[in-house]
């Protein structure tokens, strides 16, 4: 019977527009809940945009009655005063927020404080000096401590950067409870967290600053003297001062730098003495000297460095011996050194008699020395003459490279010989016809030689043609080996053979009277041009004469490849490969040697190998046969170009005759 009084729409039928009001329920624990339809989720717009800035505006009391919003109003009053200075306003064209404007504009004063010492009675008090810095931005301070020299003080930062609330419990013109510009002045006392300070000076920014906003600041005072500082300061006058002696000064002035004098310590009064040579080294940036050893060839002394560590040398030798433990009078110093003086080192006796050129620039720039004897050569002892090894004449078993081998080494070793050299001029050779310039007899006047100097090695042959009825029997005349030119000393060179000249050769006096075709070109183009032309030789040829170097000296063949390899690559390309031919005096061109070159690149790849390079060689017996069915081929496919001529395109098959 309740239910119904208590709900009177209990059992009523529920409709969209019944709201929790007319449920009328009793304010009981467990009865009241909060009506979620009248309840407003958004948040406080205070971030607004204008003219592409950002600021904060304030917030308006648009729903009184909402609770809670009375916590989250903010008035004018509320913002700090530097944000306050440029707020929008609806006319106006350009805005420029606060914290863009204000950015960077710092306004500092210089102030002291004077701050009690009771537990000092002789010091009273101390005055401490401070920079403080007012932040136009946010309002903010910040005050450092200027240091003093010895004040016993953590000085630095003496209060970072903050609002600084007011401690006299006064607001002034509504700036709130924190101190702002409008409290600084110079000549007032700003107290800072109950600690008082007397601002005495400003910069200039911060004078323009009050100007603009109608204010003067007074003139400039100065910051009292701190008794304490000085009475220290006229004791340190009473005290008399040190020689000036800076260490690090002298350090950093005359660091590695080093005078260097030339001395001699005669012994010779004492048996088995002599004259010894040293090198004397003073350091400028310390005073200090070292004397270092000077080692001869064979003067049977050990090879100790050093005569004298580096350290100060008394100018007397007997007060520093003789008083061990005292510290010596005087030290020897860079004005106490000079060429032809003598000076006492521990009790032996050197005379200085040369130094270098630092040295002399040294002197002449700080003491305006300039003459400086030299007793170099005074003292000098002659130097003895070092005997010269003697070589042996020839022993006459193989040439002289072979007789020097057996002097410079006890196990003789094989003359080295020039690979390039031989494979560029081997077979070739220089032909003279002579004739005797002092015939012994009669029957010698009409005998006629030819004098072969061979290119490759510098050595000498001789051949006596054979005469009808001459009497003599011709043949070899001279074995092929190298021989000196007397006038010369050295072997001979092809300019020593000149037409008409006499060479002398085995003792045998010879008259140059003609020369071959080859010879002659030689000699006028002077060895820079050997046409190949004078010896025409086949492609089989060439093929044969490699087989014969590979046969004879696989090493040297392997020595000439890498001549032949400009680029150090490891392979040769066809057009190293047809210069090598032609330093071998094989005058082929490119279209010529394209059947050599199909032979030892058969793939096509544009360069050759080591192996293959050795393989073809290896082959040569069948390369006429490869040659013939190369030119039958070429006969067939008329028109076509060659892969390995000059314009074969970069993509062109290589189809090789089958071998």
């Amino acid at each position: 019977l309740l239910v119904p009084t208590l709900f009177p729409t209990a059992l009523a039928p529920h409709t969209p527009q019944t709201t929790m009001a007319e449920y009328a329920l009793p304010k009981l624990p467990g009865y009241h809940c909060e009506d979620t339809t009248n309840r407003k989720n958004t948040r406080m717009k205070t971030l607004d945009y204008k003219l592409g800035m950002s600021y904060v505006s304030p917030l308006e009391d648009t729903e009184a009655g909402r609770p809670g919003l009375s916590r989250a109003l903010q008035t004018q009053q509320d913002l700090p005063i530097a944000a306050g200075m440029q707020l929008p306003s609806d006319g106006s064209a350009d805005f420029t927020p606060s914290f863009v404007a204000l950015d960077g504009k710092v306004l500092r004063f210089e102030a002291y404080m004077k701050e009690e010492v009771p537990e000092a009675p002789s010091e009273g008090f101390r005055i401490r000096q401070f920079s403080l810095f007012y932040f136009l931005v946010d309002d903010s301070i910040r005050i450092s401590e200027m240091k003093q020299e010895n004040s016993g003080l953590a000085q630095g930062t003496f209060l970072k950067r903050h609002r600084v609330p007011r401690t006299d419990g006064e607001e002034a013109n509504g700036a709130g409870q924190f101190v702002t510009w409008e409290d600084l002045a110079i000549g007032q006392d700003v107290t800072i967290y109950s600690r008082k300070m007397q601002i005495v000076d400003c910069d200039s920014f911060t004078r323009e600053f009050y100007r603009a906003k109608g204010r003067d600041l007074a003139d400039s005072s100065s910051i009292p003297k701190d008794p304490y500082f000085l009475r220290r300061k006229a004791a340190e006058e009473k005290i008399a001062l040190k020689v000036h002696d800076d260490r690090r000064e002298r350090f950093l002035a005359f660091n590695r730098k080093v005078l260097r004098f030339y001395c001699q310590w005669d012994d010779r009064t004492s048996i088995y003495g002599e004259r010894r040579p040293y090198v004397l080294h003073f350091y400028l940036e310390d005073d200090t000297v070292e004397i270092c050893e000077v080692h001869l060839p064979n003067d049977g002394r050990d090879s100790f460095p050093k005569l004298l560590r580096r350290q100060k040398l008394p100018m007397s030798s007997k007060e520093a011996l003789q008083d061990i433990g005292s510290k010596p009078a005087r030290f020897y110093t860079d004005k106490d050194l000079a060429v032809g003086l003598r000076i006492d080192v521990f009790g032996r006796n050197f005379l200085l008699y040369d130094c270098d050129d630092f040295t002399r620039k040294h002197y002449e720039k700080k003491y305006g020395l300039s003459d400086f004897p030299s007793l170099t050569e005074r003292i000098r002892t002659p130097a003895v003459s070092v005997p010269q090894r003697e070589l042996p004449p020839p022993t006459g078993f193989g040439s002289d490279a072979d007789s020097l081998g057996s002097i410079f080494n006890l196990i003789p070793k094989a003359p080295k010989r020039d690979e390039a050299k031989l494979m560029q001029f081997a077979g070739k050779a220089l032909r003279f016809l002579a004739k005797f310039e002092e015939p012994q007899a009669p029957e010698d006047e009409e005998r006629k030689f030819v004098l072969a100097f061979w290119l490759a090695d510098d050595t000498i042959s001789i051949f006596e043609p054979p005469q009808q009825n001459s009497g003599i029997i011709g043949g070899k005349f001279l074995e092929r080996r190298a021989h000196k030119n007397n006038e010369t000393g050295d072997n001979f060179r092809p300019p020593d053979f000149a037409m008409g000249k006499v060479v002398e050769v085995n003792s045998y006096k010879f008259r140059i009277m003609d020369c071959d075709t080859f010879t002659q070109k030689y000699i006028e183009s002077k060895g820079e041009n050997i046409k190949s032309q004078l010896y025409n030789v086949s492609l089989t040829d060439i093929m044969r004469n490699l087989q014969k170097r590979y046969e004879e000296a696989r090493e040297a063949l392997r020595s000439a490849f890498h001549v032949m390899d400009e680029d150090h690559s490891g392979n040769i390309t066809h057009q190293e490969f047809i210069n090598s031919l032609c330093a071998l005096h094989y005058d082929v061109s490119l279209e010529e040697a394209e059947p050599l070159l199909a032979w030892f690149d058969p793939e096509g790849k544009g360069y050759i190998s080591y192996a293959e390079f050795c393989d073809a060689i290896v082959r040569t017996p069948n390369f006429p046969k490869f040659l013939a069915n190369w030119q039958m081929q070429r006969m067939k496919v008329s028109g076509n170009r060659s892969p390995y001529s000059k314009g074969r395109t970069e993509n062109s098959p290589l189809s090789p005759p089958s071998k």
